[in-house]
């Protein structure tokens, strides 16, 4: 794993719910103004319950461990290991190949399969609809700190341990570093093996147990995997099998190809699309079945997303169902749509998430849907808003402007994270088409400098599932790729923006100002100021 110490054999056993069970739906999706509020559970942070003084030392907990960790797999071969899982109220399978640190995953749940897995380093996802992407793995490296600070045996500032478990005759151990994860283990008094480990992540909490834990070349591995959060979306991974090939083949944990999602018509160097700017939104007339929709260009949503009137009126299918968060709670599933068409250009068997989506942005405009990573991802998306345009090319065909600078983009949470300087500090916001306004959190104002000093008027913005408040605030400064922006207004806001390790998201109202091609092919979005 890239800049990791965290290998895949104490992943395993510290293993980690895969990403498809707690998906982001998009970072604030449509921010817009509103006039009713939405409050969060508390508690989500708090310390586990019901432990007991403990006797020992945190240096003897770490010896056990450490004991129960002293092997690792010693023969040149590839681990095989087949699983049932049961999540989302569907029964599927997982399936995991790893030669060394290298590693692919597969899940199928029903129809639908996606992959994620490490090559040399490179952190990669194949999702749903068979689009491969790689990430630079930023939520993989707090795990990794997290797991480095606790087998330090110098580190008893971010480490300690708050108690006994006398329920799972376990020792209680509080990770905090201040780059990592928080989280809490709970170790096996006698094993030294996991028994339970509570972490947070974004203002949730996430609860795995493992057991049945079984020698394997005399390394203990978990043969049962039960997963939770706090909104009750439930994962549970049973082993079926877990083997060795000492035939070591490449394939099995290679990156899988990518598949052309977006059909463009034949010797068309770019198509535009029918688009309508309105309240500062790209809303984008698309057809699916014989009926004409409003979708959202939309950067900030994870994939394609629907919503359920749309599913309803054409008749499709739904699989599976489970609670999605940004500014609120929301039910989810998962379509397949046979075909959409938006102006020349087709997506066929798009797999899709069901949400209802709550913009009304005028009289005329009931959005039905967001296009979002998946379209993004096979196309290099243009636009321009000072000329109310959006236009796509084949990523193949694109060559960037010269005057346009590249900006990386990170796509950990298949949104575009770039690095901003805000104020007075630097700071990851996603770069988020779907929202008409531009929010930080409030953390980052305070550490930028720009955190409202006095109320003035207290302002509501939309995300899909609920509102929040916000206030105004002005910063002296914003630079984009080597582009400043000076004194600009942005809001402030203590509500969670729909994914972790981010510190705001740069909506339409400021990005207005640029001119851009989002270009995933090569992680990088290329900008340059708008012609006014």
């Amino acid at each position: 794993m890239a800049g990791s110490t965290l290998s895949n054999r104490s992943r395993l056993r510290l293993r980690r719910t895969p990403p498809a069970l707690f998906w982001p739906l998009a970072v604030a999706a449509a921010l817009a103004f509103a006039s009713v509020g939405a409050a969060w559970a508390a508690g989500y942070d708090d310390e586990p319950g019901g432990l007991t003084a403990s006797s020992s030392t945190l240096a003897r907990v770490r010896a056990v461990y450490e004991r129960a960790h002293a092997h690792d797999y010693t023969r040149a071969a590839t681990v095989l290991e087949d699983w049932r899982i049961f999540q989302d109220g569907t029964v599927g399978s997982y399936k995991v190949n790893r030669i060394g640190r290298d590693v692919r995953e597969t899940t199928t749940l029903g129809p639908l399969t996606y992959e994620r897995g490490v090559l040399h380093g490179v952190h990669w996802e194949q999702n749903r609809n068979g689009i491969t992407f790689t990430y630079p793995g930023v939520h993989e490296a707090r795990e990794a700190i997290s797991e480095h600070a606790f087998r330090d045996p110098t580190d008893e500032r971010d480490v300690r341990l708050i108690g006994d478990s006398t329920q799972s005759g376990a020792y209680v151990v509080e990770v905090n570093p201040p780059a990592g994860r928080r989280e809490w283990l709970f170790i096996d008094r006698h094993t030294g093996f996991v028994l339970r480990k509570e972490w947070i992540s974004r203002r949730r909490r996430y609860i795995a147990s493992y057991d049945d834990y079984r020698l394997v070349e005399g390394v203990g591995e978990p043969s049962r995997v039960h997963t939770t959060d706090s909104l009750g979306n439930e994962r549970e991974q049973i082993l079926v099998s877990r083997s060795f090939d000492i035939t070591p083949d490449q394939r099995d944990i290679d990156i899988p190809a990518s598949r052309r999602f977006v059909e463009f018509p034949e010797r068309q160097p770019s198509v535009q699309l029918p688009v309508r700017f309105v309240d500062g939104l790209a809303t984008v007339r698309v057809i699916v079945g014989h009926a004409a929709y409003d979708f959202l260009l939309d950067s900030g949503a994870a994939g394609i997303v629907v919503d359920p009137a749309l599913v309803e009126q054409q008749g499709l299918e739904r699989y599976g169902q489970r609670v999605g968060v940004t500014l609120g709670t929301f039910p989810e599933g998962t379509t397949i749509v046979p075909q959409i068409t938006v102006g020349g250009l087709r997506m066929r068997n798009v797999v899709s998430r069901v949400v209802a989506i709550p913009f009304h942005l005028d009289e005329r405009t009931h959005v039905m849907g967001l296009l979002g990573f998946d379209f993004f991802a096979d196309t290099v998306v243009h636009l321009n808003y000072e000329k109310n345009l959006a236009e796509v090319l084949p990523p193949e065909r694109f060559r960037p402007p010269a005057d346009a600078p590249a900006v990386a983009i990170g796509l950990d949470d298949k949104t575009p994270t770039v690095r901003l300087h805000a104020g007075a500090a630097n700071g990851r916001v996603v770069l988020d088409t779907g929202a008409n306004r531009s929010v930080f959190e409030t953390a980052f104002a305070e550490r930028a400098e720009f955190a409202p000093t006095h109320v003035t008027s207290t302002m509501r913005v939309r995300g899909i599932g609920g509102v929040a408040n916000a206030e105004s605030a002005r910063i002296s400064a914003l630079e984009l790729g080597g582009l400043w922006e000076r004194d600009v207004v942005a809001d402030v806001s203590s509500a969670d923006l729909g994914t972790d390790d981010v510190d705001g998201v740069l909506g339409s109202d400021l990005l207005r100002g640029y001119e851009l091609w989002f270009d995933y092919r090569t992680a990088a979005v290329y900008v340059r100021k708008a012609k006014r």
